[in-house]
């Protein structure tokens, strides 16, 4: 679990050029589950 400052951070930290390069290079070789949702105040 990661904890982000914004929902906004977090969507720019999946969109970034670094991050999909890296879910193309693990291809199909991981099982992922990700979910961004704004915690309760």
């Amino acid at each position: 679990m990661i904890e982000f400052d914004s929902v906004e951070q977090a969507v720019a930290a999946y969109e970034s050029p670094g991050y999909q390069e890296a879910l193309g290079v693990l291809g199909d070789g991981a099982e992922r589950d990700l979910r961004i949702i704004k915690a309760a105040s």
